[in-house]
């Protein structure tokens, strides 16, 4: 008998490396990827910048690269993508506008771009500590830039702006990070607890002198939620106090930034919610304002409703609908009613499913943690994505490239699990569908060309708030939130 000589044992030497790397590299470029389009992008003028919006989808497609999201992700996954990134590009096609809104398309296909990249990645919970702590050291960031300008302007009743000089878009931004940062410091795992310390009172006391009143009720909203799941937490060891202990902190550094030594005198953290308030821009007035842009935004829809008018001229297609009184703006102070009015079926069909479909995935997952009484980053991912999603529903934050990325980003680390391909799919499933591998990669190829296409496209940026003059503010609701 012929001996067979046992093949050699691989070396832990010499195998390590090549494990690590395949792990490490892929999340050193996603992860310098989201801080990409969490910070640099944001500074942009909330990425509306001259070529902002080419630099990001140059970031994501290399992001996708990175990822292999045809190895990790579902078609229907990849397809609602695919569809949502064509559709937004196809509106400049069929719609008198033209090309004239490229800058808002190709802000869809970033942001699809975006989402598939971060699903792909953070499928475990290691991962998402990386995307959520990037996420929360992004918010830090923000409150940095704003409060500088802030505190040179010496006038606590001024509210802040951030980089995206519009202090509701500004607290939207930040929701996200102070809810995200808040499960960080509960959960306390290191060393990611310290971000969660840091993070979490500068930007509760950024939404609050931002003096946007819907970003406020949205924090308070997640906060107290994770509070409940903090008290429910098992084994709860100190997580009910560490979030009663981050909540007294917060409200501490809210209280003590618009005092000495910052400024001269002390002032109430609210003065600039209250200035707004006694110059006609009140809770009541904010409120019907919005019901009327939607109201516009629905009668718009109504009589474009296969392709939408084009980005940019709901206001001008508004005013031939509409009683001439009623006030006007380009932005519907709604983005999903947005998305409707300006891309009808066509961009509003692929686009308010996939929503949908993330709505579903938020819920399902919190469901989950609240019966299983944990509390993690996922959490705090899943949380900040509902706030993100829940004043998208009151104002005009997707108009904003840097906005609409941060929510695919964060969405897509809430629910990347469920987004999964099974790991080890049946033989008889592979033989029932055979093409399926050449059909994801096709799919990622075609909503790489549609990135590509809208970041050369939407290079010359935009920034359109809707405000005609200083006194005609109040008009537009540009003033009002």
């Amino acid at each position: 008998m012929t001996a067979v000589a046992a093949p050699p044992l691989a070396s832990p030497t010499t195998t390590a490396p090549a494990a690590v790397s395949k792990d490490v590299v892929p999340g050193v470029i996603i992860g310098l990827a989201a801080a990409y389009l969490t910070m640099p992008f944001a500074q942009a003028t909330g990425g509306r910048d001259s070529w902002a919006l080419t630099k990001a989808a140059v970031v994501v497609l290399v992001a996708l690269l990175a990822a292999k999201p045809w190895q990790r992700l579902r078609v229907g996954t990849l397809a609602l993508a695919v569809a949502v990134a064509l559709a937004a590009l196809t509106v400049c096609l069929v719609t008198p506008p033209g090309w004239f809104g490229a800058t808002r398309a190709s802000s869809y296909g970033v942001g699809a771009g975006a989402f598939i990249a971060v699903a792909s990645y953070a499928r475990s919970v290691r991962r998402a500590y990386l995307i959520g702590a990037i996420v929360a050291a992004a918010g830090a960031v923000q409150f940095c830039w704003s409060f500088v300008a802030w505190w040179g302007g010496r006038d606590q009743s001024i509210p802040m702006v951030g980089t995206f000089y519009w202090h509701n878009q500004y607290a939207a931004f930040l929701l996200a990070p102070a809810l995200i940062a808040l499960t960080l410091l509960v959960n306390h795992r290191p060393p990611w607890r310290l971000v969660g310390w840091v993070v979490a009172p500068l930007a509760v006391a950024g939404v609050v002198y931002s003096s946007s009143r819907g970003g406020l009720g949205i924090l308070i909203g997640g906060w107290l939620l994770i509070g409940v799941l903090a008290f429910r937490v098992k084994p709860n060891r100190g997580a009910l106090v560490r979030w009663l202990a981050a909540s007294v902190l917060a409200a501490g550094v809210t209280l003590a930034i618009s005092g000495p030594p910052f400024f001269a005198s002390s002032s109430s953290p609210f003065a600039s919610t209250e200035a707004r308030a006694s110059a006609g821009g009140t809770a009541d007035a904010s409120s019907s304002y919005r019901v009327q842009m939607w109201h516009e935004a629905v009668i718009v829809f109504d009589h474009h409703p296969v392709a939408g008018v084009g980005y940019g001229a709901l206001e001008s297609t508004a005013a031939k609908l509409t009683p001439a009184n009623w006030p006007r703006s380009p932005l519907a102070h709604n983005d999903y009613l947005q998305a409707l009015a300006e891309g009808g079926l066509l961009l509003g069909v692929p686009f308010l499913a996939a929503c949908a479909a993330i709505g579903v995935g938020l819920l399902r997952g919190l469901r989950s943690r609240a019966r299983r009484r944990v509390l993690d980053v996922r959490t705090g991912l899943i949380v900040g994505a509902g706030a993100l999603m829940a004043h998208a529903a009151i104002d005009f934050d997707w108009t904003y490239p840097a906005l609409f990325t941060l929510a695919a980003i964060v969405s897509a680390a809430a629910i990347a699990p469920a987004l999964r391909r099974p790991d080890h799919p049946t033989p008889r499933a592979d033989v029932r569908h055979p093409a399926r591998p050449r059909v994801r990669v096709a799919l990622v190829a075609v909503l790489a060309i549609a990135i590509g296409a809208g970041g050369i496209a939407g290079h010359r940026g935009g920034l359109q708030l809707g405000i005609k003059s200083p006194g005609t503010i109040a008009t537009t609701g540009a003033g009002i939130g």
